[in-house]
This record gives C-alpha cells, sequence and structure tokens, in this order.
C-alpha cells in the first residue's frame, strides 16, 4: 500500500497484454484496469495477462452488469488495491458485494459522477471508501472550488484524473494534455494529505507507448 502522502501515477486500460507492455516500457508502475462483464467471462485470460507484470493495480468494476463472486476472484489473485464502482445497484447487492470482499484486502470505492454527494450514502451506510473523479467534480462546480474540493481530496481513496478542465473539451485524455492545470489540481491533493493511486483516464486512442512515455516524464517532473 501508499506510504504517507506518496502519489502513485496509475494508467488505464483494458486487460489487454499490448497495452500494458507498452505501459511498462513507458516506465510507470500502476494499472486500473476497467472491466466489462464479457471480459470476466475469460477470466483466466485476464489473470495469466495481468501476472505477467509486477504492477499494482486497481480494477474498476463492470458499469453494465453484477457478478460479484467472479471479480473478486479477480481482485484476490492479482491483488488489486482497489475495486472502484459507479453506483448502479440496488441496497441488497450492495450489501451482498460487502458481504463478498469482506475476506479480501482491498478497498471498495465509490465513484462520484453526477454529484460529489453521490456517494456519501454508501459511505455511511456500508463503510465504501471515495473514489474522488476530478473530471466529473469540476463538470458539477464548473470550474475548481478550492474549499468544495480540498474536503472532498482528504475524504478520497482513490483518484480519478484527466486533462480536462472546466470549459475546455479534454475530456478522458492524459493528465499531461493539461499540465498547468494538473500541476496545480496534484499539488492540491498533496495539500489535502492524500495518499494512493491518482489514476489517467484516457480513451483508447490515448492508450499508447508514447503517451504513455510522455505521461511519465510529466509526472517525473512533477515530483522533483
Amino acid at each position: 500500500m501508499s506510504s504517507p502522502h506518496e502519489i502513485i501515477i496509475a494508467a488505464k486500460c483494458p486487460p489487454e497484454e499490448h497495452i500494458l507492455v507498452n505501459i511498462e516500457k513507458a516506465g510507470l508502475n500502476a494499472v486500473e484496469l476497467y472491466i466489462n462483464t464479457k471480459m470476466l467471462r475469460n477470466l483466466k485470460k485476464i489473470k495469466r495477462s495481468c501476472k505477467s507484470f509486477s504492477f499494482r493495480y486497481a480494477v474498476h468494476a463492470p458499469n453494465e452488469g453484477y457478478d460479484p463472486v467472479i471479480l473478486a476472484e479477480l481482485i484476490d489473485d492479482i491483488k488489486a488495491e482497489i475495486v472502484a464502482f459507479h453506483d448502479i445497484y440496488w441496497e441488497d447487492e450492495w450489501e451482498y458485494i460487502v458481504k463478498v470482499f469482506k475476506d479480501i484486502n482491498t478497498k471498495l470505492c465509490i465513484e462520484n459522477v453526477s454529484s460529489v454527494l453521490e456517494p456519501v450514502k454508501l459511505m455511511r451506510r456500508f463503510g465504501i471508501n471515495r473514489c474522488l473523479d476530478l473530471e466529473h467534480l469540476q463538470m458539477q462546480c464548473a470550474g475548481v472550488f478550492e474549499e468544495e474540493f480540498l474536503p472532498v481530496m482528504h475524504q478520497a481513496s482513490h483518484v480519478h484524473m484527466t486533462g480536462y478542465f472546466y470549459g475546455s473539451n479534454l475530456w478522458h485524455t492524459h493528465i499531461h494534455q493539461s499540465p498547468k492545470h494538473n500541476i496545480y489540481l496534484l499539488n492540491l491533493l498533496k495539500t489535502a494529505g492524500y495518499s494512493g493511486f491518482v489514476v489517467s483516464e484516457a480513451k483508447v486512442s490515448l492508450q499508447t507507448l508514447s503517451e504513455f512515455k510522455t505521461l511519465n516524464e510529466f509526472i517525473l517532473e512533477w515530483q522533483k
């Protein structure tokens, strides 16, 4: 797990070996895998691909289905530190998810999609952690509202970030696409005492070796 105040930059991609190879070549050491229910039907292949690398893993649960037992098997086998969910389940389904993951060494996190308050009921009811999506939050607040951002950054156990800033068209681009703005956000995370993954949520067309290299170079420069 992360040491105090350590921010680990992670790439985001499907569990496809040719993309994971490029992430490794770029020098990054953490990955958030996004999974759908169709992928989970080929669980052995996903496990085999992931265990070929020494990455620290997070996993984004499927947004279109419900199969917590198979998902938990994947999380446990690849030792994923985080599982991020959208709030798409009924309360009894959340109860079962919490039960299935009870003995697995990972953090369950709920992502804000429409509102930063959206995860709070699950955080209170089930002890689920906050996955803070900064692209979604900037859309909600029409920019960066520091008095709102710092408290929720402090609560976060996992962070999604892109190149987006309010008024731009940089949805689901890499963090380095907006260097000045995202240095500002990364520094806000440090000020809030955040420790954990910051996932660069870029679309498939930007999941390339050259983009991953630029991402790693940007982060190394920021960490100096």
